[in-house]
């Protein structure tokens, strides 16, 4: 039980590291190049804004390794 908060933050910074990959990583040449917003081939307009999802992606790696920490810690 107590290594569930791992599990959910590595969940979570696995789920923003994709929307990452989706929303900025695959068009980051398109929206550099258009300085404001790109269209994908499916219609969505991305914008430079996708990059945020890196930050969160991040964040919840690092919770889940001090969690994890944590948890190894106190056995």
């Amino acid at each position: 039980m107590k290594y569930l908060p791992v599990f959910v933050l590595t969940l979570l910074s696995i789920f923003f590291g994709w929307l990452f990959h989706e929303r900025y990583w695959k068009f980051r040449d398109c929206i550099s190049q258009a300085l404001s917003s790109c269209l994908t081939p499916d219609g969505d307009n991305l914008t430079q804004g996708g990059s945020l999802w890196a930050g969160l992606a991040g964040l919840f790696l690092l919770l889940a390794v001090i969690s994890a920490w944590r948890a190894f810690r106190s056995r």
